[in-house]
């Protein structure tokens, strides 16, 4: 079999705005260090690169916000990994023209090459199921098929998008037969019962001429504006600045909506490999906490402290008697939250964003 060229584009211009006070517009959450010493984005890179069976990874894509562009490029040269290019957006218009833009620069680089769509944001706590995973793939992406990455739910989350499966395209990948959206518990309970269902983690693999051709076919107004600012986009010292004007125009939409839920081609793999989206301080605690059910990180010391998450950046901060509670220190501002309230942190953004408080934003 001959070896198969993949080159991961890591997209991160999500905000993270459930993990504020730590993730902020000048620092979102795939620049900070949350599950081990190394970001989350140093933690993608490393995930993208090397040979495994039937593929390799070549030189990495990243498209980001202007704004972060130099961060990216200093933390990932620390790891000794040069990107072939940083595309940056100056305003974020979501996953689909995101993933136009970087279908165009990877043809442009390689046009025999698959492509692979992946969160910054993402933790994949094992790296040679993931690499299997992309393997099983393969036949599917070469066919012609925008793969998509089912992760296998194993509990009834209402937080996640689902996927369900349809016929079988071949020993690893089957049909989409449908997306669906978050769904309260008792469906989501349904749809664990059934076997037939993953959380859908917005991964992605395909060839980059297939989906151009769909996204030609299904949201031709995103293509045609992608195009236009691709085109008129300056490169220099291996940034892609895309051009204002034309990409402000671009309208906003996922890759989800935008292609998937509308193509007869998107086909899913079960992945099955410590994944989560780190989308809340409460999952986080999930994979960092300790026999007590407490995580912790920074000049901290618990007393009879319980099932609680407690993150400082630098001041000291002492619990005592506390349980099922989020305690964020982070650059001058203070969460303190329920644990099951934490996905509420987005009403404390919009409210700073309403006094216009942008030095806590």
């Amino acid at each position: 079999m001959t070896e198969i060229n993949i080159i991961p584009v890591i997209m991160s211009g999500g905000a993270g705005t459930r993990l504020w006070p730590a993730s902020r517009q000048a620092t979102p959450k795939q620049l900070l260090p949350l599950i081990s010493e190394q970001t989350m984005i140093q933690e993608t890179a490393k995930r993208l690169r090397g040979a495994w069976d039937g593929f390799s990874f070549g030189v990495p894509v990243i498209v980001c916000n202007t704004s972060h562009a130099a961060s990216i490029t200093k933390q990932l040269g620390g790891l000794g990994i040069k990107p072939g290019t940083i595309i940056t957006e100056p305003v974020p218009r979501n996953t689909a023209p995101c993933a136009a833009i970087a279908a165009l620069a990877v043809q442009a680089q390689d046009p025999d090459a698959l492509m692979l769509l992946a969160p910054a944001d993402h933790h994949i706590n094992n790296k040679p199921a993931f690499a299997q995973v992309v393997t099983a793939g393969l036949a599917a992406a070469e066919a012609g098929y925008l793969v998509t990455f089912g992760i296998t739910a194993e509990t009834p989350e209402t937080g996640y998008g689902y996927i369900q499966k349809g016929a079988a395209l071949d020993d690893h990948a089957f049909k989409v037969a449908a997306f669906k959206e978050k769904p309260r518990k008792e469906i989501a309970e349904e749809y664990i019962t059934s076997g037939a269902y993953f959380w859908n983690a917005g991964i992605f693999m395909c060839k980059p001429s297939v989906l151009l051709a769909e996204m030609k076919k299904h949201c031709p107004d995103i293509l045609a504006t992608c195009e236009i600012a691709y085109s008129a986009s300056a490169k220099q010292g291996g940034i892609l600045s895309l051009d204002e004007k034309s990409f402000a125009a671009c309208p906003a939409d996922s890759i989800d909506y935008a292609v998937m839920e509308r193509t007869d081609k998107a086909a899913v793999v079960e992945a099955n490999m410590g994944w989560s989206d780190i989308g809340s301080w409460s999952a986080l605690w999930e994979r960092t906490k300790d026999e007590s059910g407490n995580a912790h990180n920074g000049d901290v010391h618990t007393i009879d402290t319980t099932n609680s998450l407690i993150h400082t950046d630098g001041p000291f901060v002492a619990t005592i008697g506390i349980d099922n509670l989020a305690v964020i220190v982070h650059q001058g501002a203070i969460l303190v939250a329920n644990m099951d309230k934490v996905q509420d942190v987005k009403k404390v953004v919009d409210f700073l964003k309403a006094r216009g408080d942008t030095a806590k934003l």
